[in-house]
């Protein structure tokens, strides 16, 4: 969605799936760091870790993917991943 370009059609579009891992210490640093000015509009903490300095990886997925925000959820997850 940013850059929007209102001038032009796309015909597809791409999601957002964000997966975080820290250790203790760096999750600990994070959360210490100021937000960043692009984080609070946006709702992205990703965007504080960049701001930071911090290194951010990524990749492509083509598979559908659903949410873990409760243990029934992380249930499924795992049941789902064989994990």
């Amino acid at each position: 969605k940013v850059p929007y370009p209102r001038d032009h059609h796309f015909d597809s579009y791409k999601g957002h799936l964000g997966i975080y891992g820290f250790t203790v210490k760096s999750l600990r640093n994070f959360c210490m760091l100021e937000p960043a000015p692009l984080e609070d509009i946006e709702k992205l903490e990703q965007l504080r870790a960049l701001y930071h300095g911090y290194e951010v990886a990524m990749t492509e997925v083509t598979t559908e993917s659903f949410g873990i925000d409760t243990m029934e959820d992380l249930e499924k997850a795992i049941k789902h991943h064989k994990l």
